[in-house]
């Protein structure tokens, strides 16, 4: 498979072309072919280089060209290498598998929109980008693909363009405009230091190459430990705006302004698991770099907890779920912290199931309700949309992390691993989250499904997906309960451990005891549980009163439903000073001096062409006597002065 690596992120290039340049004149509402067929064979191609990858034991690689070879700067040749190793088999299997999906099930929900075939040209290119990103050998044609998907998601969070909100009118979700520039702008600042961190690598290392003999990861020992540490932070800086972390995290819950197919492929198998990868990439690094590692351990457990707190009292059904993948990569995080890096790409892997699996039923939904996603203006849609009931409580379960689910075994194990790893405060408030996950998750299932019908029955008249948008759901489903038993057990030592250990070392030299193990999967159980529980309490039975228990914690509430008042700290310390100093520039260097240099200058011109002009009068004879009347000006002065300056 070696010679035929380069298909995998060609065919989603050539869906891109295909749909850009013919889509709008000739291909039309038919753009989906050419994307579906791309990605069939993009998915089938990973699978096969899988299967030799995992039958030969060793990594499969293709070199296309080398990038600015050392003929024209000495000794940077960066090679456009595509590099598919046990670990970045796990990535294009998830890319393509569930993104193959998400362009299926697109088919339905973007029917009748009118930029049909610009919307599959985007979400190839994309899907182009992520698999550059995952398949690259280097950290520069990694950040190729890192910029690519920043590109892709402005202009698919801006697909929308033309939905802006009208001045005055404050909207409780953002237009897709500004969302798709604050995603792009916010992005900018976590890429500014991934890139100080490239160029320090290549002072360090003299390479950008992962793998070899004159590898970075290879040539780790002995480095300072100083400038280590700041490779690892700067690096982890880009993760914090991809992969959404405090406080870089703001873009992705208004990343819902989008198309739901969209959010399910930011949020399930592209750009947010970009940054987790990059790390656990990097894991030898990290190892390398302790301090850093606890700076990752930190950040991760704030936007853990932090995120879980916002996603209990949020009304939008999207806008739980934006939460909660901030949440759930705040555990991926951590766990990269805590050394626990194969129970964090395991976790990054169920998430994508899951994950895709609620956005697309939430879309589902949305679609079903003429374009509602106020939770408290649906219920009682189990009736109408039984496919979706089912699969999005498959996907629901899942999230809580409920006993046997794919998210159960994922979740625990990053817990008991962080645990084992000597950081039982983080393990304590990693399980406490799970709790709160298990109640908004049902908050949102409950609220949605069941109790009484609280939409406009004269204008809204509910109902099922069709079948291109129902079978992605069915089909989500079954990994997302089955595919914690099959590759997660036992754990430390399921298919999922065998498949990465030859390419990740472990922080720990022993597994975690069996009791401790045992104790874990016994405490997310009876969390899961109990956290379903109190939804239900609260919205189904009514034992719990949500309004008694909103004003009994007013002020927990107010700080969760306006999330911790980041975005107007924001405005206030950033985005506000901004625009008065750009009010500033514009109005008095710009506009009073620039400007009025430029046009006092023009002024003066103005004013002296104005009088000069009036010496070209255009008659003949005044000419002849003005250079008559100078000649003799000329002469005179010669003569009564010419002699004293020849002396």
């Amino acid at each position: 498979m070696e010679h035929y690596l380069f298909l995998i992120p060609l065919m989603p290039l050539v869906a891109f072309a295909c749909d850009i340049l013919l889509g709008r004149r000739i291909i039309g509402k038919q753009a989906h072919i050419p994307a579906w067929i791309a990605m069939a064979i993009a998915f089938v191609v990973s699978v096969l280089t899988v299967i030799q990858v995992g039958t030969s034991g060793h990594a499969v690689q293709q070199t296309l060209w080398h990038w600015m070879p050392g003929a024209y700067l000495g000794n940077f040749d960066i090679p456009l290498t595509i590099y598919v190793d046990r670990l970045s088999s796990v990535m294009i299997l998830i890319v393509t598998g569930v993104g193959f999906l998400i362009h299926i099930y697109s088919a339905g929900y973007m029917a009748n929109d009118g930029g049909y075939y610009r919307f599959f040209a985007y979400l190839s290119l994309f899907i182009f980008a992520m698999l550059v990103l995952v398949l690259g050998d280097n950290y520069l044609v990694m950040f190729f693909g890192w910029e690519g998907v920043g590109l892709c998601s402005y202009l698919l969070i801006g697909y929308w363009f033309e939905r802006t909100t009208p001045p005055g009118v404050k909207a409780e979700q953002v237009d897709p405009p500004s969302s798709a520039t604050k995603a792009f702008i916010v992005n900018r600042v976590g890429d500014f230091g991934f890139l100080i961190g490239m160029f320090l690598t290549f002072t360090t290392f003299g390479t950008l190459s992962f793998f070899g003999e004159h590898g970075v990861f290879e040539n780790i020992a002995g480095k300072d430990q100083g400038i280590l540490t700041a490779i690892a932070l700067l690096l982890f800086v880009g993760a914090v705006g991809k992969s959404a972390q405090v406080p870089l995290y703001v873009w992705l819950p208004d990343a819902m302004a989008g198309p739901t197919p969209v959010s399910a492929l930011i949020h399930a198998a592209t750009m947010v698991t970009a940054g987790v990868y990059m790390m656990v990439r990097s894991h030898a690094l990290y190892l390398a770099a302790p301090a850093a590692m606890n700076v990752v351990l930190i950040i991760g457990l704030i936007t853990c907890f932090f995120a879980a707190s916002i996603g209990l009292v949020q009304n939008d059904i999207k806008k739980v779920l934006a939460y909660s993948t901030v949440s759930q990569l705040g555990y991926m995080v951590f766990a990269v912290g805590a050394g626990a890096f194969i129970p964090s790409i395991f976790h990054l892997m169920t998430h994508a199931f899951f994950k895709a699996l609620l956005f697309l039923c939430a879309g589902s939904v949305i679609h079903g309700m003429h374009d509602e996603q106020d939770m408290r203006k649906m219920g009682g849609l189990k009736k109408y949309m039984p496919i979706t009931y089912w699969t999005m409580l498959v996907g629901s379960l899942a999230l809580a992390g409920f006993p046997l689910t794919a998210g159960y075994f994922s979740k625990d194990e990053i817990l008991v691993g962080t645990w084992h790893g000597g950081f039982p405060l983080a393990a304590i408030v990693g399980w406490g989250v799970a709790g709160m996950t298990a109640f908004y998750t049902f908050r949102m299932f409950f609220l949605t499904f069941h109790g009484e019908e609280r939409f406009d029955h004269a204008h809204v008249h509910p109902h099922e997906s069709p079948l291109v948008m129902t079978l992605p759901l069915i089909l989500l489903a079954i990994p997302s309960a089955l595919a914690g038993l099959i590759v997660g057990l036992p754990p430390d030592g399921g298919l999922i451990h065998q498949w990465l250990n030859p390419v990740i070392e472990v922080a720990h030299e022993t597994t975690p005891a069996v009791a401790l193990t045992a104790a874990g999967f016994i405490v997310s159980a009876v969390l899961a549980i109990g956290g379903i529980w109190l939804a239900y309490a609260m919205y189904i039975t009514g034992q719990i009163s949500p309004k008694a228990m909103g004003r009994r914690f007013a002020g927990l509430y107010d700080l969760f439903y306006h999330k911790w008042y980041v975005d107007e700290i924001y405005a206030a310390v950033i985005t506000r000073p901004m625009m008065l100093f750009s009010i500033f520039l514009w109005k008095w260097i710009d506009a009073g001096f620039i400007d009025g240099i430029v046009n006092g200058l023009a002024y003066v011109t103005g004013g002296v062409s104005q009088r000069l002009r009036r010496v070209q009068t255009g008659i003949i004879s005044n000419y002849a006597l003005a250079i008559a009347l100078g000649t003799v000006i000329i002469v005179g002065v010669y003569l009564i002065w010419g002699p004293q300056f020849l002396k």
